[in-house]
């Protein structure tokens, strides 16, 4: 065999593989799911709520937005978070579930993989909401579940919001809403703060275009839970700041701009414009009057 074919029989084996752990039983069609959401999510009689979430989890990989957006998050949203359905061992089994399907073909892009990705990111953000109700990630999990979010900002290259047809792919703000939960959790340290901020201001500066459909958003109220948190360290952000003032300075030197450059600056001024605006809206939390006046300097030397 040639290094070519044993290359070739690799790749074969590796996608007979991921479809294995992926496929799950699948043993309900579309019909029992939609009812389910129909019937104001109750559980279908002789059905159990364990038998059925693990196969519920695949709905994220499907291209059918019905399916993954109106069934597979709509009903684990209710089980979980507001009918608390779920023992903490059924939720730990879910997320080591998902957790892989989070880094799914990581790296392809304009690929349908993508919505693997992203929705297991959005179907975890659930776990992680319910986490900071009744605890159950052990220091572990959670650093196992942040190391992966984080990842996933790292080397995901599919940046697209909406596509026609198959609906959201939105994994940047899908992986924000799972980073705001885990960054208001207890096991998060002043380093993972660090890394948290870090993984944002990097995923704006791989950005190809500026975000337009949301996601600076979300990925200012990611940094929001940062912001709020008791042991708020300030220095988490200060590398960025004086980077991206560096960065638009040197933007703006010749007579001709550069699109990507521009692009990068915008971006993540954008989030910073929406935590800012985020900041002020709030009722409930102090946030420091240093930051807040870092943050508008920022603001007012961003061109």
């Amino acid at each position: 065999m040639t290094p070519n074919q044993l290359r070739g029989c690799t790749i074969v084996v590796a996608a007979l593989l991921n479809a294995v752990v992926f496929a799950g039983p699948n043993s309900h069609d579309a019909r029992f799911w939609k009812a389910i959401a129909e019937n104001d999510f109750a559980v279908p009689a002789h059905e159990s709520v364990g038998n059925l979430v693990p196969e519920l989890a695949d709905l994220a990989g499907e291209t059918d937005p019905s399916l993954r957006d109106n069934c597979g998050y709509e009903i684990l949203a209710a089980w979980v978070y507001r009918q608390n359905l779920l023992t903490g061992e059924q939720l730990e089994a879910l997320r080591r579930k998902l957790l892989p399907a989070m880094i799914f073909h990581i790296g392809e892009s304009q690929t349908d993989t993508v919505f693997r990705r992203s929705f297991s990111a959005l179907y975890i953000s659930i776990l992680a909401a319910q986490d900071l109700r009744k605890p159950f990630l052990s220091a572990a999990a959670f650093k196992e579940t942040l190391d992966t979010a984080l990842q996933c900002y790292s080397e995901e290259k599919d940046l697209r919001g909406y596509v026609p047809k198959n609906g959201w792919a939105h994994a940047t703000a899908h992986v924000a809403d799972l980073l705001k939960f885990l960054a208001r959790n207890e096991h998060l340290s002043r380093d993972d703060q660090k890394r948290v901020v870090a993984g944002i201001s990097q995923r704006c500066r791989t950005a190809t275009s500026v975000f337009s459909w949301g996601e600076d958003a979300r990925m200012a109220a990611a940094l929001l839970s940062v912001v709020d948190r008791k042991d708020f360290d300030q220095s988490a952000f200060d590398g960025w700041f004086k980077a991206l003032i560096a960065e638009n300075k040197e933007l703006w030197k010749g007579l001709t701009i550069d699109i990507a450059a521009y692009i990068r600056v915008r971006a993540q001024a954008n989030v910073l414009a929406h935590l800012a605006a985020k900041i002020a809206a709030q009722k409930d939390e102090e946030v420091p009057k240093q930051f807040c006046d870092a943050l508008n300097a920022i603001l007012g030397q961003v061109e």
